[in-house]
């Protein structure tokens, strides 16, 4: 094995002890290390994606919740450079928040005092603990754009949830209700979906699964198996 190499697994060896740590104090520590790879993780699309590919899976392998915390963080904060917005408070913590539901539906209106969110979200994990999130919501019968959101702004209500991810026990995923929330756009109308790191994102949850599936696989053979 050449130094190099050495150099890659000795990093790998870090992150993964990091991600195993964090598990201790849930979610304390997943935040503040999710806070913690916010200047040092790759942003996707700007040359070194595979290496953030790498981050999320080696995460993964260790810790899977940890991983489920960490990935839309950086999900979020990379939506947000590629709209051409400011790097939020290094404090922050972020969610990505973009399924849809029949029964339930949050919609973006423009006001004199700028937009503001009304209605309620599907499936928000972790939104309880999380300071910010990006949020899609309708803007008119056929047309969605996204929202950067204070989740601790009046208004904001976490609702409890009757769905729980048996693999995943730390981390709630239930509906946010939003009553007059301001927010602030991330892009035009369609632009969450259209931009290419929309792909690039989706990539990045599967780096998390696959490490999660190498992680069973290494306690499963009793040895390290996987990238």
């Amino acid at each position: 094995m050449g130094p190099h190499a050495q150099q890659l697994d000795a990093g790998r060896d870090e992150l993964a002890a990091a991600a195993r740590d964090a598990a201790d104090d849930w979610p304390g520590r997943a935040l503040a290390l999710a806070r913690s790879l916010s200047g040092l993780a790759p942003v996707p699309g700007e040359g070194r994606t595979g290496e953030l590919w790498d981050i999320l899976s080696t995460l993964g392998a260790a810790q899977l919740s940890v991983a489920r915390v960490v990935e839309p963080h950086l999900d979020a904060l990379a939506i947000l450079r590629q709209a051409g917005l400011v790097d939020p408070e290094p404090r922050s913590t972020w969610g990505v928040f973009a399924a849809e539901a029949r029964e339930a539906r949050l919609e973006a209106r423009e006001t004199p005092d700028g937009w503001r969110l009304h209605g309620v979200k599907p499936w928000c994990s972790l939104a309880g603990a999380l300071t910010h999130a990006v949020v899609t919501a309708h803007t008119g019968a056929a047309t969605r754009r996204a929202f950067a959101v204070q989740l601790t702004s009046p208004g904001v209500d976490v609702l409890p949830s009757g769905w729980h991810a048996l693999g995943l026990p730390g981390i709630p995923s239930g509906p946010v209700r939003f009553d007059d929330v301001p927010a602030e756009p991330v892009g035009a109308d369609g632009w969450y979906l259209d931009r290419p790191g929309f792909a690039w994102g989706g990539i990045g949850v599967a780096a998390v699964w696959y490490g999660g599936a190498v992680g069973v696989a290494r306690r499963t053979l009793g040895r390290r198996v996987g990238a």
